[in-house]
């Protein structure tokens, strides 16, 4: 009887810990799809985007793709926070907020282990830096945003503007270089 009340302990701790939407594993989801695209083919990237977390801040005013574009995003947390960097439109946005609040709520981040089965998400813990390869399958307006509790409201996000497939390469991204640090608008 006690094997088995340890047991559900044991069990009831760790689906706390991974939280209502199975933030506790340790790889980026299935590869499912979304209205706004996939996670994206490794080996077939476009180009590369670095993302530096400082403070409260990702130092980018917009990103610029276009439609079927796959973009590795090398992100960097430099930052003494944990921070997370999710790709979405507002609805996922909010989602995750609410997602990320539970996680919280229940411990789930206090020690900085939390990981994401999101496929449009990484979490960071200070020092760390991860990659999110992803396909951008519509054009439209997006969000990327850190939704750590508080680092929204604090305006760690900013657009993602996904131009249509046949749009130029100036109209989707001014200076396109390609392979590396393009669509990134940044802050002065």
């Amino acid at each position: 009887m006690l094997v088995a009340s340890a047991a559900v302990l044991a069990l009831g701790i760790a689906g706390a810990q991974a939280g209502p939407s199975g933030h506790g594993g340790d790889h980026h989801g299935s590869g499912h799809a979304t209205s706004f695209g996939k996670p994206g083919d490794p080996a077939k990237v476009d180009r590369t985007i670095e993302v530096v977390a400082k403070g409260l801040d990702y130092g980018i005013d917009k990103l610029q793709f276009r439609a079927g574009e796959t973009v590795r995003f090398v992100v960097t947390n430099e930052s003494e926070l944990v921070h997370d960097f999710t790709i979405g439109d507002a609805a996922t946005q909010k989602a995750h907020r609410e997602e990320m609040m539970k996680m919280m709520d229940q411990g789930g981040m206090a020690s900085g282990e939390m990981k994401h089965d999101d496929t449009n998400a990484v979490f960071l813990r200070p020092g760390e830096t991860k990659e999110l390869v992803w396909t951008f399958t519509e054009s439209g307006t997006l969000e990327y945003a850190c939704n750590v509790p508080g680092h929204y409201e604090a305006g760690m996000k900013g657009p993602i503007v996904v131009a249509d497939s046949g749009a130029s390469s100036s109209s989707a991204s001014e200076g396109h270089d390609p392979g590396h640090d393009t669509g990134a608008m940044h802050k002065n």
